[in-house]
């Protein structure tokens, strides 16, 4: 009994110690940071040791360049991929960490690691010209990914901040071609990725060089898992597909962030997105909040949002849209709020929503064609609707070889409290060009079934608005008041 005893007293404080607040550097690991040495074995020591006691911690990154990054060869192991890649910090089921990266920190995958198709039998690459390879179950033993810089799964209050996320792509080992897309290689290769966890922020960060995503957030199904995500100073740049792909969860509030140049490095992938909401995992996209963010020079849209109702309550504020090849904005969601935002080159809401509340609506937005002295994607008009309930409240448009605009309500129902009509009121329309758009010779703007209330249109005096096909969908309704264009 006295045995007993003493091993209890032994126990408990161990116990408690185990599960005490405790403050690692990655180097007490075994990671040298001076750009050569491969530091995956100190990373994955790290993420075990931090995994074993649930997190309560913090990890601390000093300067330096950490090499990260291996892969493990599956020999054609049955229900394996050709090679599979490690996750450098993989943290699970951890509660109450902290990943600081102190000045001068940077996480760098290693040269040559490999991305695309290769034989699982002898590991070389397999080039093809196999169309859509990644839905041919014959070829699934082909991929090849490179692993995630940062995995979150499962854990509760995590702070990631101050570190260089570079994920090197442009010095991988090349198979054939995953996915679609000019150059694509749609395989895990993430900077950040967060799925099924909670409260969790990322705090001026810099994320690059990435096959897929630089940050991925998602919710597995529909029970709410994933919520409470705050992005804020970050930048993301040059990944393959999107800057920030959100497909599941709520309330995730992005700040003071940029997310450019997708598909403009080595990878290209659809849709190549600044910000792409597209829900997935028989999940939902909720509560979304982007504040003093700048989307531009992506190959896809800057904005892009296509899961209808499945996407609500998405708001942005003082952000910047500019996308040279698509869309800046392209919108099929329900419920969804532009807020003193500034878009360059064609906006698209596509979305037809039945009652009021899914409306997409724009305040105080503005709408132009040229971003810093470079013409944007021109879809023959500034601001498109073949939607129904959207509202367009105090914006500015300035179109100079464009239209403004072409609306049109898909509604049937011309009635006056019709609340699927466009809506447009006090807002300014300059249209410039002189000999129309591609819309039609001499056309600066078409509407129909759309309210229009307390606007102001300047064309040149042979360049036409054309708003109503319908004399009963009431276009004009009062105050509206048309002028010769001003000088540019």
């Amino acid at each position: 009994m006295k045995l007993l005893f003493t091993l209890l007293v032994l126990l408990v404080p161990l116990a408690i110690q185990a599960q005490g607040y405790i403050t690692k550097s990655i180097k007490d690991f075994g990671a040298k940071g001076n750009g050569r040495t491969n530091d995956q074995d100190a990373f994955v020591k790290a993420s075990a040791f931090f995994n074993k006691r649930k997190g309560n911690g913090k990890l601390i990154i000093p300067k330096g360049i950490y090499r990260v990054g291996r892969q493990k060869f599956s020999g054609n192991d049955k229900g394996s991929i050709a090679y599979v890649g490690e996750y450098a910090i993989d943290l699970r089921a951890c509660v109450n960490m902290i990943i600081e990266g102190q000045a001068g920190a940077i996480l760098k995958n290693n040269d040559s690691l490999k991305i695309g198709t290769f034989s699982p039998v002898t590991g070389k690459a397999f080039k093809h010209a196999i169309k859509d390879i990644n839905v041919k179950p014959e070829y699934a033993g082909y991929a090849a990914n490179a692993g995630n810089a940062v995995f979150i799964s499962g854990c509760s209050n995590i702070k990631i901040s101050g570190l260089v996320i570079d994920g090197n792509v442009a010095n991988f080992s090349f198979g054939g071609n995953w996915g679609i897309g000019r150059n694509a290689f749609e395989l895990i290769h993430y900077g950040i990725y967060i799925v099924d966890a909670n409260d969790i922020s990322v705090n001026k960060c810099s994320i690059k060089n990435f096959a897929c995503d630089g940050i991925y957030i998602a919710n597995l199904g529909q029970q709410l898992k994933t919520y409470n995500i705050f992005i804020d100073h970050c930048e993301v740049n040059y990944c393959g597909r999107n800057g920030l792909s959100w497909i599941g969860g709520e309330n995730i509030r992005v700040s003071n962030s940029v997310f450019s140049n997708s598909g403009q490095g080595t990878v290209h992938e659809s849709p190549a997105a600044g910000i792409s909401i597209e829900v997935e995992n028989s999940s939902f996209c909720r509560k979304g909040y982007f504040f003093h963010c700048t989307m531009e020079n992506n190959i896809g849209s800057a904005i892009t949002s296509g899961s209808k109702d499945l996407a609500t309550n998405v708001v942005f504020k003082n952000c910047t849209a500019a996308s040279p090849v698509y869309y800046s904005l392209f919108a099929d969601a329900a419920s969804h709020v532009f807020e003193d935002c500034k878009f360059y080159g064609t906006v698209l809401v596509w979305y037809k929503g039945v009652a009021e509340k899914d409306a997409v609506k724009f305040r105080r937005c503005v709408f132009e064609e040229n971003y810093r002295g470079k013409k944007m994607y021109d879809g023959t008009y500034l601001f498109g609707a073949e939607a129904t309930g959207v509202e367009v409240d105090s914006c500015t448009f300035r179109a100079y070889t464009t239209a403004d605009y072409y609306l049109n309500a898909l509604t049937k129902d011309c009635s006056t409290g019709n609340t699927q009509k466009i809506q447009i009121s006090n807002s300014s329309f300059y249209s410039y060009s002189q000999t129309g758009s591609k819309l039609g010779e001499k056309i600066a703007g078409i509407a129909g079934h759309t309210v229009f209330y307390n606007n102001k249109f300047y064309a040149p005096p042979a360049v036409n608005f054309l708003n109503g096909f319908d004399a009963n969908c009431n276009a004009d309704a009062g105050k509206n008041s048309f002028y010769p264009a001003p000088g540019k």
